[in-house]
């Protein structure tokens, strides 16, 4: 018998109000963002993984030969490849408003390297432990140039925390008695609040959360132990997003989480599909993640992509000014504290292509009416 958490009274939106104005509002036709297709010089598959404050975004694309590879784009679209160590394969993650980026490189021989570059000086990498026959996976870095992600042997992965001035220190696991346990950061915000989740290979998955400065992997709270739940990401205030059980069928949803570890369900979030999750939140509060995930243990790409704001979901495929190549949107990695929103989709062709959607702003000098 598959155990439900209890309903949880949704405080972001009224259940009933949020179905009214989705189907009503976000099919209305007034497009609210602007959609630029993110491109590379001899290279395709583009694929956004995140953007910082400044609009310069971080992805990968696949070169001429089928090698993976990283790039930061500058905001008017330039895209600059970032330096590869051997020959592999490299990705970027993460940028933080210095332009510092993270990323791993994999020439399938040796274990996977963790990669700090510059936007300033792409071409350039430094890498975050040199110790041989550990993986290292960096998720995310702070302004501080704080880095966090997974490292350790395969199937044995151990949360850490990477500084400049400190080194790559192991923070753990949640729990070291139970027996194949692994944990992972997701993200770090400015103060230094970890979030990410622990997981017994994929059929046991709970949130986390820590301090840097703190080795110690801890659990969000009673309620994301007792039920599946993965936190993706939290803004500098603090809030944290992801997915969690839902309380009506056994399916992952979009959630809030509360500081005791409770979580909320995003109402709509999951639009015409039945499962989803929440991939990120900016200063404001906006949330982006995607719907229709299936059955996956955590927060991948979806069926569908959304975004929660004025208090209403939509689906963004509904709400862009022209999709251009665009049939479908899987992933909304990331959004700025200006709104900006990036990821991928796929054409007609079944392509791969970033985007980045840049809120439509109103004219200010109608917003009172037009007297003539």
């Amino acid at each position: 018998m598959t155990l439900l958490p209890p309903r949880i009274p949704p405080r972001l939106l009224p259940s009933a109000l949020a179905a009214v104005l989705f189907c009503a509002e976000a099919g209305a036709g007034t497009p609210l963002y602007h959609l630029s297709v993110l491109t590379v010089p001899d290279g395709g598959g583009t694929q956004a993984t995140d953007v910082n404050d400044a609009g310069q975004v971080v992805g990968n694309y696949m070169d001429a030969e089928f090698n993976a590879r990283a790039v930061v784009w500058d905001a008017d679209g330039t895209a600059h490849p970032l330096g590869v160590p051997g020959q592999g394969d490299v990705y970027a993650y993460a940028i933080n408003n210095s332009g510092q980026i993270v990323g791993s490189f994999l020439d399938y021989v040796n274990p996977v390297a963790g990669l700090l570059w510059n936007a300033a000086t792409p071409q350039q990498s430094t890498p975050l432990h040199d110790e041989a026959d550990v993986n290292v996976s960096p998720a995310d870095i702070n302004d501080a140039g704080v880095v966090v992600g997974a490292f350790g042997l395969p199937a044995q992965s151990r949360a850490f925390v990477w500084t400049a001035d400190g080194g790559l220190v192991d923070y753990g696991v949640q729990d070291p008695d139970v027996e194949f346990q692994q944990a992972q950061w997701a993200a770090v915000n400015a103060s230094g609040k970890l979030v990410g989740h622990w997981n017994v290979h994929s059929s046991t998955v709970h949130a986390t959360g820590g301090q840097v400065g703190t080795p110690a992997v801890l659990s969000l709270g009673s309620m994301s132990e007792t039920y599946p739940t993965v936190a993706t990401a939290l803004n500098d205030a603090g809030t944290v997003v992801g997915v969690g059980l839902a309380a009506e069928a056994p399916v992952l949803v979009p959630v809030v989480f509360d500081e005791n570890g409770s979580y909320t369900e995003i109402p709509g979030a999951v639009l015409d599909q039945e499962s989803g999750c929440a991939s990120a939140i900016n200063a404001e509060g906006v949330i982006v993640g995607s719907a229709g995930i299936g059955s996956a243990s955590g927060c991948v790409p979806g069926l569908k992509i959304w975004v929660h704001r004025d208090d209403t979901v939509y689906d963004l495929l509904e709400v862009v000014d022209d999709p251009g190549p665009f049939v479908s949107l899987h992933s909304a990695a990331a959004i700025n504290a200006h709104g900006v929103i990036v990821g991928f989709g796929r054409d007609a062709d079944d392509n791969l292509a970033g985007f980045v959607l840049t809120p439509i702003q109103s004219d200010a000098i109608f917003a009172d009416g037009f007297d003539g």
